[in-house]
């Protein structure tokens, strides 16, 4: 390989690793054509193109600001956090626990949510029904909650509760 073909392979393959950036979206895409004509009467030609792609959730105007991540160490796998990512759900913890009534707060970054169970409400975790999760105090519980999110009255109609 030609030295200069060398240095711009490096280069794009470096950028491709370098780590992302959280502040802000950047795109870029580098393509790098060569030729080498030094044999006489033959041309070789090698095209490279690399492209990275880093997105900042925080400035997604779809996001809720939930810490729906993959490395939140939560037990939620993927469908999981991209739905409370999608402003399904919300992962916190269990505060004002009611277990007579069925009901419990729950606090995610700061903001108390009050979460409604019904019949249908899936459980998951450690415990696998409403009277497992309710029969114990879960104050201070890891939990996961999707469900649909009313940001005005800070409620949350739970669908799933996953107790990490």
């Amino acid at each position: 390989m030609k030295p200069t073909l060398l240095v711009l392979l490096t280069a794009a393959l470096l950028a491709s690793c370098a780590p992302k950036n959280d502040a802000a979206t950047t795109t870029t895409e580098t393509t790098t054509t060569s030729t080498d004509t030094s044999d006489v009467g033959t041309a070789d030609t090698s095209t490279d193109t690399a492209t990275t792609d880093t997105t900042d959730a925080a400035n997604d105007p779809a996001d809720s600001g939930a810490d729906s991540t993959l490395t939140n160490n939560d037990d939620a796998n993927a469908s999981e956090e991209m739905d409370m990512a999608m402003g399904n759900g919300l992962e916190g913890t269990v505060t004002d626990f009611n277990g007579t009534g069925q009901s419990f707060t729950l606090n995610e970054n700061d903001a108390n949510y009050a979460v409604k169970v019904s019949p249908e409400t899936v459980y998951e975790g450690g415990a696998t029904t409403a009277e497992e999760f309710f029969g114990t105090d879960r104050a201070d519980a890891k939990v996961a909650v999707e469900g649909k999110i009313d940001e005005t009255s800070k409620t949350l109609n739970a669908t799933k509760i996953t107790l990490n």
